[in-house]
């Protein structure tokens, strides 16, 4: 820990970040409660009961963080879930522990076609929800090849299932990712889905086969007919989220510094600058856009508005008024940043009706309610 830098003499002053705050499009934590007021009774479509119920739906990656969420969400609507999971030498699953006998698991590596076509034959899912992919963007550094095998070779499979066993199926919704913007010049912030505006420029293997996987739902729909749902979803935070993301690296110290464990926070990039949004209404942005059946173009899924990982760390200081001095490691900056992301949600809001209605206070809270809970994931490193 020898090598911690000062915060404050790695903060950097952006001119376009300080335009985009006065345009209303950065979070800033002197102004929490201007904020705030634009959630106050906002609403959101919410999917139809009646359209979802008795439904089989397949999720794959349903262990994984959004996917518990998806599963939860589908089966308050009545529907019959079945997803995929990876094998384990020891089979715990504590993201859906909790839902276990309400819904239906199938071991499965999702590049194996012969496992996919399988499960496929088996259930005939109504609409299928393809979530399951390495998502930790520095894992893609370190192994690229594996990440790229698993997210690439195993959305083809899928939609090679999908297209032979398309009888009952009415969407097959892939999550793709911000990470494909990539380098986004400070000028085109706030980003749209328009190429033209906001070409792809990913600075990650991850990022990389997420354009993949997109332009894979892209094919297969527009060559195939498969119902394809696109969805670039932006940070999408909150409880169960992986201890290795900086929210959570965030969230767990907190907790640490309540308990006397600890005195002082340490991340990474504190100049990035990122859109989060509650993972509860990423997942329902997936199933409306699903049930209203948008096929074949991509949606951004984001609250747009972004924070400075810096700014994020003030804000969760403050609600639990804790004075910490905050460090940066240097090994935790990835080989390739990314530093500038925010959404438009302007497209989705206007065609399905959807918005965030869970401001950043619920992410933190939420999220740091969850560890004061699990005590067992306090006091481990990640980077």
């Amino acid at each position: 820990m020898d090598d911690l830098i000062p915060i404050d003499k790695v903060l950097e002053i952006n001119p376009r970040v300080l335009e985009l705050e006065k345009q209303g499009f950065i979070i800033n934590p002197e102004k929490i409660d201007d904020y705030l007021e634009d959630f106050k009774n906002r609403t959101t479509t919410l999917p139809n009961e009646n359209y979802w119920k008795d439904k089989r739906v397949l999720i794959t990656g349903i262990s994984g963080f959004a996917g518990s969420f998806l599963a939860e969400q589908l089966l308050d609507l009545g529907c019959e879930i079945h997803g995929t999971i990876r094998r384990h030498a020891v089979p715990m699953h504590e993201n859906i522990e909790h839902l276990r006998g309400k819904i239906e698991l199938h071991e499965a590596d999702i590049t194996s076609a012969e496992r996919t076509y399988e499960i496929f034959a088996d259930i005939q899912p109504n609409a299928v929800f393809h979530l399951a992919a390495e998502s930790f963007v520095p894992t893609s550094f370190r192994e690229p090849a594996r990440v790229t095998s698993n997210n690439i070779i195993g959305t083809i499979k899928l939609f090679e299932a999908a297209r032979r066993y398309d009888a009952d199926l009415d969407s097959v919704q892939v999550a793709c990712s911000s990470e494909q913007y990539g380098l986004v010049d400070p000028n085109e912030v706030p980003v749209t889905e328009d190429l033209k505006r906001n070409p792809f420029r990913p600075r990650s293997v991850y990022g990389i086969s997420k354009c993949a996987t997109e332009q894979i739902a892209w094919l297969y729909h527009n060559s195939y007919g498969v119902p394809s749902i696109i969805t670039r979803g932006f940070n999408h935070e909150g409880p169960r989220r992986g201890i290795q993301f900086v929210t959570s690296v965030v969230h767990r110290q907190i907790v640490e510094i309540l308990n006397k464990k600890r005195d002082k926070i340490v991340i990474g990039n504190p100049n990035s600058i990122r859109d989060f949004t509650h993972v509860k209404d990423t997942v329902n942005a997936y199933i409306i856009l699903s049930e209203k059946k948008k096929f074949g173009e991509p949606f951004n899924i984001s609250s747009g508005k972004g924070i400075t990982i810096a700014d994020y760390v003030k804000l969760a200081k403050s609600i639990y008024k804790i004075d910490a001095d905050v460090f940066v490691d240097p090994q935790r900056m990835r080989p390739s940043e990314v530093p500038l992301l925010i959404g438009r949600n302007d497209k989705i809001v206007k065609e399905t009706g959807w918005r965030p209605v869970r401001s950043i206070l619920d992410i933190i809270k939420e999220g740091v309610n969850y560890f004061q809970r699990h005590p067992e994931m306090l006091g481990i490193e990640a980077h």
